[in-house]
């Protein structure tokens, strides 16, 4: 029978948390519920602003919405965790970075304090490999201390690979897989010009909107079919599906709904539109994040999944499917349950369409 894990410090939570999230957080803001049942609570994760003034609108932003959520999914929550992940800035030392994020730890306290029965136990911060614990007051314990290396027998991140358990990509990475790029900026700029010069006057009547719709998931289609032949996304097409799917209607056909075998083109792909959302088209950029993103949930990627929404949430904090989609992986949704959902819809939607294209 395997050993129950044992969380017995400040350091171990640290240790968890990449294998709770998916992927080793870096500049961001994590909270954990520690339940009547455990240490399975809910977790929250989100970037912290590179800008300190911002902190303390967040911390008073996120407690309250941490606590509601898990009410309304009936859970009860005992004590609460926040862990703050920050990289030195240039010409900043790791112990004034630690400083920083001590403000930041007041802030969380503070803004927990109106809800009585979800206390914070912890407040951790990381820096590099060295953390803080801001909620022990003597002086000069828990200060800078280094975390184990990951294949020290008693560490928690060596008990947890033991188990089969991987801590995931560091969120950088993952994220360098959507974030525009910029080696191509210009052309990715002139496709997006020139689409758009021809595209918007043209799906401005509905009529010519249900065309433009139908035209994009012609082109998502073969260009999906080239890609699995080896054949690299062209700047011209690529440009008018990324202005196509930001008609709601053809974005939510477009959602991944096919063969398990077809999964890993459709991430190749939607990862690619989606770093061509370079400025000033970076507004565009959701659709292809939560296109991803759900892509990468059907691969059992939840921490691709949770980074890929949050980042279309922050570009537009309105966009609900990133936001139901967010919802649903927090909460433990099956990801079948979705996708018979997108398989219903989509068939729906394909036959008012033409319904609606025949009447017209």
């Amino acid at each position: 029978m395997t050993e129950p894990l044992r969380i017995a410090s400040p350091r171990d939570f640290l240790e968890l948390m990449p294998f709770l999230l998916g992927y080793t957080p870096e500049n961001a803001l994590v909270v954990h519920g520690i339940t009547n049942v455990g240490l399975a609570g809910p977790v929250m994760a989100l970037p912290l602003p590179e800008d300190p003034t911002q902190w303390r609108l967040i911390a008073e932003a996120v407690a309250p919405e941490f606590i509601h959520s898990t009410r309304d999914r009936g859970i009860d929550i005992l004590d609460v965790v926040v862990c703050l992940y920050r990289n030195p800035q240039p010409g900043q030392s790791p112990e004034a970075t630690a400083h920083l994020l001590g403000h930041m730890a007041d802030w969380m306290i503070d803004a927990f304090v109106n809800f009585r029965d979800a206390p914070v136990k912890l407040v951790l911060g990381i820096v590099g490999n060295h953390w803080w614990d801001y909620s022990c007051h003597w002086p000069g314990c828990c200060e800078g201390e280094p975390l184990p290396a990951g294949n020290h027998p008693e560490s928690i991140t060596a008990q947890l690979r033991a188990l089969g358990r991987s801590p995931g990509r560091p969120s950088r990475e993952i994220a360098s897989e959507y974030r525009p790029s910029y080696t191509n900026a210009a052309r990715y700029r002139q496709a997006l010009d020139e689409a758009s010069a021809d595209f918007l006057p043209n799906s401005r009547t509905p009529r010519g909107r249900l065309i433009a719709r139908q035209g994009t998931l012609n082109i998502i289609d073969g260009t999906l079919k080239d890609l699995r032949n080896g054949t690299p996304i062209g700047d011209e097409p690529a440009a008018r599906i990324i202005l196509g799917l930001q008609d709601r209607r053809a974005r939510d056909r477009a959602l991944s709904s096919g063969p398990e075998e077809d999964v890993p083109y459709e991430r190749q792909f939607w990862a690619n539109l989606a770093r061509r959302c370079v400025p000033p088209y970076t507004e565009l950029a959701p659709a292809l994040l939560t296109l991803f993103a759900w892509v990468a949930w059907r691969q059992d990627d939840p921490g691709a999944a949770r980074l890929a929404l949050r980042e279309a949430m922050t570009i537009d904090n309105d966009y609900l499917l990133a936001h139901h989609l967010h919802q649903g992986l927090n909460q433990g949704v099956p990801v079948g349950r979705f996708l018979e959902v997108f398989r219903t819809s989509a068939a729906q939607d394909q036959a008012d369409d033409e319904a609606a294209l025949h009447a017209l």
